[in-house]
């Protein structure tokens, strides 16, 4: 702010500096053409003066009256006449036979016989003869000007003359300028005449100018300022505002996240209780099939059914205490497995679901990937629940596809399905739990933060998004097996 003040404050100076040595420029020239026109003035007041010099030499001087004083004709020799009163010049006018006329004439009679240039105080009218150093003024006056008549001799056509000569013209002692002409005026020499005006208006009105200047900039200075003081007041009330809010923002999140972490804990604390209490019954269950299977020697098919039982039981021991270690903080039991395993394993486990909804369940592996590490059955239960997740949202009629790609260093699974869909901003949240969009009563939210905390066991990351115009995609990435002492190859 101050900057632009600055630069407009130099840029007004330097304007009317501009303006001011124009004023000069112009005064300058107006002296040169008036000097120039005086000039022509001298030159035919002079023939004149030759002329009545050769009426005088023959008719005597009384023909001219009383204009000349003194008027005398004289030899080349004899005494020349002087001149009684000092504002006139004595000018000596050769003519015929050797003789010289003396005639004493008042320089305004060789400019300004009507006297129509004066302005005291502001121009004067120079003249330089020949015969005299001084210079005179139009009334007589002999002024002692060394610069002017300098500037004559050397035939300059302007001058400006300080302040201090300007004082011996009879001048305020102010800048002027000076326009200068010669006259050559054959047998009487070569005259010179000098118009001297004051730069007193010029450099007032420059004054008043600059103080206009002063006092435009001071108020738009003090506007600029007003304002601007205005401006950055309110601006710091926006940023202090902008702060508030961030920092109510970082509260809110915070807040945010201890009750997310709270919810976590809560659920890693009902788990274990659930895991805890699920144990007996489960033991309870798996006691009366062995008891069931113990009878059924001569029933196949009620025997595979007690197998089943005792499998799935034994599978929900597994995963039980596999949780309960990831809630006491325990890494998880890798094994070298084929990802296409583990997609068999969580098809084959919800298959029975998907018929029952009438969604079609598609699985894409190739037949060779590189291994990776991971406890199978966790995995496996987190591919479920995003399977069982995708089947939901899908109404009769709908498809899910699970695919399984590998790079370099990771493999991926991928879950799509052509259901509802899912917003950005519920797909941001999706992982959180308790989060859900079912209604009421159709879901825990639990099923994502759930295979989420799996994954992140496992060293991998789990991401939800919108697919294409409908539907969710689902995509587990798990670092490729690298060997260890702790795998083993399944």
């Amino acid at each position: 702010m101050l900057a632009a003040i600055a630069v407009v404050t130099g840029l007004a100076w330097w304007d009317e500096q501009r303006e001011a040595d124009a004023a000069l420029r112009d005064l300058e020239n107006e002296q040169s053409v008036l000097a120039t026109s005086l000039a022509g003035t001298l030159r035919a007041n002079l023939g004149i003066l030759e002329r009545d010099a050769r009426l005088a030499g023959e008719h005597g001087a009384g023909i001219l009256g009383a204009r000349y004083a003194p008027a005398l004709v004289r030899s080349a020799g004899a005494p020349r006449a002087s001149a009684s009163d000092p504002a006139r010049m004595l000018i000596s006018v050769p003519i015929d036979g050797g003789r010289l006329v003396d005639l004493g004439v008042l320089p305004r009679d060789l400019l300004d016989r009507d006297q129509r240039l004066g302005r005291p105080g502001e121009l004067q009218v120079l003249v330089a003869a020949p015969h005299e150093t001084a210079l005179r003024l139009v009334d007589g006056t002999v002024v002692g000007t060394a610069a002017v008549r300098d500037a004559l001799d050397r035939g300059l056509p302007a001058l400006r003359l300080a302040p201090s000569d300007a004082v011996d013209v009879g001048l305020p002692a102010r800048t002027s300028m000076v326009g200068m002409a010669a006259v050559d005026a054959g047998e009487l020499g070569r005259w010179g005449v000098a118009s001297v005006a004051s730069a007193a208006r010029e450099r007032d009105r420059e004054k008043r100018a600059i103080w206009r200047l002063i006092l435009g900039v001071f108020v738009t200075s003090g506007l600029v300022i007003a304002f601007g003081g205005t401006a950055l007041r309110r601006q710091r009330k926006e940023l202090e505002l902008q702060r508030e809010l961030a920092v109510a923002e970082a509260q809110r999140q915070r807040d945010e996240e201890l009750g997310r972490a709270e919810r976590v804990a809560t659920m890693g604390t009902f788990a274990m209780g659930i895991a805890h209490e699920a144990s007996t019954p489960l033991a309870v269950i798996v006691g009366r099939a062995e008891q069931l299977l113990a009878r059924l020697k001569d029933d196949e098919r009620a025997e595979r059914s007690v197998q089943t039982i005792l499998t799935q039981a034994d599978r929900i021991q597994n995963i039980i205490r596999r949780f309960l270690d990831m809630a006491r903080g325990g890494p998880p039991a890798l094994e070298r497995v084929d990802p296409a395993t583990v997609v068999r394993a969580a098809t084959s486990a919800v298959e029975h679901r998907f018929a029952k909804a009438h969604v079609t369940l598609a699985a894409d592996v190739p037949a060779t990937m590189p291994a990776i590490q991971c406890d199978r059955d966790l995995l496996e239960q987190a591919v479920v629940n995003l399977l069982l997740n995708a089947c939901e949202a899908c109404q009769a009629g709908g498809r899910v596809e699970v695919t399984a790609r590998a790079d370099a260093e990771q493999v991926a699974f991928v879950v799509t399905d052509n259901g509802a869909g899912i917003s950005a901003e519920n797909a941001s949240r999706a992982k959180e739990p308790f989060f859900t969009t079912k209604p009421h009563g159709a879901g825990t939210g639990l099923g994502l933060a759930i295979a989420t905390e799996i994954v992140k066991s496992h060293r991998g990351e789990l991401s939800i998004a919108p697919h294409t115009d409908h539907g969710t995609r689902a995509l587990i990435e798990i670092p490729i097996a690298t060997g260890g002492a702790n795998a083993r190859a399944v």
